[in-house]
């Protein structure tokens, strides 16, 4: 088969010029349904014109022959579009085809490593690979490399025992490490399975009281499955000395925190001389997966749609509390019951009232009913990783396009459903020690929306900037008169007074002339552009550029 190389750099170019010119398809398809629109309008027109007599015969046929073009437009936009749709579809498989790897570029140095190691240790340990041919995103695996390396160096220094201890057992003299893998609809299910001596709950909550994580009611209060769960806790470990090749628990944290970075879950089954299992469930792709799309207030965003397992109304008979907070019950289990408003701080906590729309939103630590205010619709479509700064928003897993050009946040299951049970609060990261300059240095975010105006103002401020908001124009021009800013970041497409309308009145005033305006905007058309600069923006910067941190480079560039 004849082959050539393509570098990973022109893949991932080649992947976002596709995703673009998906979305390009699905505006088209909206101009279509307008141009049919303007056609059945125009026929009306030419309808209710008969009516007026002879007298309107020449505007009845100005108008009929105005709906046959409008009618023609439509069949030839509408068969350019199908063309157009069948030939990107072949292009999209095609380039996911080119990306995805076999597992077994990621098992391929394991069975030396295992064969040294267990060496090394004094074990005799046989190591037995399964799913091999797999097929992940090469982005994926990669990623999958450093946390499959920490299971499988734990299991084999604190998992598996030594000939003498498993003889004495009345195990075979030689442990066994399993590598697994499998596809399941758009997951890949990884594990890592050890025959040891498995983990003992009784032990770990004798070393949570131990080290001061639970008091002793709580720690006895917990079941064996959430006994387990502490060994994801940072630098939570059973053992007294921490080797150099491994710690059961030691550096867990960091191996959850990799995978849930990845929108994917980590699981953990054991029993005290059974052995023990390490599930990883991580998506197939990091650039496509079907999204479930959701409206909370004025926003749309998107959750993974394998992680939401049901929608459902809510009914008072299925009302509930625990320990004081809200739940529901749902086929014959109660489930932690939030607002995805009140979760991601977008409205106050508030009282569930019958007949609102609940997703049950699962993940590899468990289930909760969030309550959403509409499901817009199911889609496979393509998502952009979050690096920079907003890679260190824990409960955001990427971000995807809208039909209108706008992005919309995917929200991390699994941060969902821990922040529902109250165990892991949705606080956007914040700079701990900014240096006293940035500290001094003050930006207006002007956005109609409120979600993406917390996103910027946060992703400010973790850089050490003080920031204020304002909903339009309008608004930030009365936010200037009492608050002294020094730099402007507007959207530019707002109701009322946009974004170019905004720089235009800055540059006019007298007393902000030389105040920096930086447009973050969806449009990154180049007509747009030379629009926003021409109005007199000292920057314009799309909003698929924000993931890669271009805002806050720009801005530390015209504050400098």
């Amino acid at each position: 088969m004849d082959a050539v190389r393509i570098d990973v750099a022109s893949l991932d170019l080649l992947t976002s010029a596709v995703t673009n010119l998906a979305q390009v398809a699905r505006r088209r398809e909206r101009a279509n349904a307008r141009r049919l629109a303007l056609a059945r309008e125009l026929g009306k027109l030419a309808r209710e014109a008969e009516d007026l007599g002879p007298a309107a015969a020449a505007l009845v046929a100005r108008l009929g022959t105005a709906k046959e073009l409008a009618a023609d437009l439509h069949r030839e936009s509408k068969l350019l579009s199908n063309e157009e749709l069948r030939d990107l579809g072949m292009v999209v498989e095609e380039v996911q085809g080119l990306r995805m790897l076999p597992l077994s570029v990621l098992f391929e140095p394991y069975p030396r490593m295992v064969r040294d190691l267990s060496r090394t240790l004094g074990k005799e340990v046989e190591l037995v690979v399964d799913g091999e041919d797999t097929r992940a995103d090469r982005a994926v695996v990669e990623a999958l490399r450093e946390p499959l390396m920490h299971l499988v160096r734990n299991a084999l220094d604190h998992g598996l025992e030594t000939r003498v201890d498993r003889v004495t057992s009345g195990k075979h003299p030689r442990g066994c490490l399993t590598l697994r893998a499998a596809r399941e609809g758009s997951r890949i299910i990884l594990r890592v399975e050890d025959d040891g001596m498995g983990l003992d709950p009784v032990e770990l909550r004798r070393v949570a009281v131990r080290r001061g994580v639970l008091d002793e009611s709580a720690a006895n209060a917990l079941s064996d499955a959430a006994t387990r769960e502490l060994i994801f806790l940072p630098g939570f470990t059973s053992r007294e000395v921490v080797t150099d090749l491994s710690g059961r628990g030691v550096g867990l944290d960091a191996v959850r925190a990799s995978i849930q970075g990845l929108g994917g879950d980590v699981g953990v089954e054991s029993a005290p001389g059974w052995g023990t299992i390490f599930e990883l469930r991580v998506p197939v792709s990091l650039t496509v997966a079907p999204l479930l799309f959701v409206q909370v207030g004025p926003e749309t965003l998107a959750l993974s749609a394998t992680h939401v397992s049901r929608a459902l109304k809510v009914e008072p008979l299925h009302l509930c509390e625990v320990a004081g907070r809200p739940a529901l019950l749902v086929e014959g289990r109660v489930l932690p019951l939030a607002s995805l408003g009140a979760l991601l701080g977008l409205s106050p906590e508030r009282e569930v009232r019958e007949g609102e729309l609940v997703l049950v939103v699962r993940s590899q630590s468990g289930a909760a009913a969030v309550v959403v205010d509409r499901v817009l619709e199911e889609r496979v479509q393509a998502i952009l990783p979050l690096r920079g700064v907003l890679a260190r928003f824990g409960h955001l897993t990427g971000a995807t396009s809208l039909a209108d050009g706008r992005l919309a946040m995917v929200l991390s299951a699994a941060y969902l459903t821990a922040s529902a049970h109250g165990t892991s609060p949705l606080k956007l990261p914040r700079s701990s020690a900014p240096e006293t300059e940035s500290r001094r240095r003050r930006i207006l975010v002007v956005d109609d929306s409120p979600l993406t105006r917390e996103l910027i103002s946060n992703l400010l401020e973790a850089v050490g900037y003080d920031t204020v908001m304002a909903a339009d124009g309008a608004d930030a021009l009365d936010v200037l008169e009492g608050t002294p800013v020094d730099l402007v970041v507007t959207d530019l497409e707002m109701p009322g007074m946009d974004g170019l309308a905004l720089t235009r009145r800055l540059k006019e005033l007298s007393a902000q002339p030389r105040l920096p305006v930086v447009i973050l905007t969806t449009r990154g058309g180049e007509e747009d552009r030379r629009r926003g600069l021409a109005a007199g923006a000292d920057a314009y910067v799309t909003k698929g550029d924000l993931v890669r941190q271009d805002l806050v480079d720009v801005v530390g560039r015209l504050l400098s």
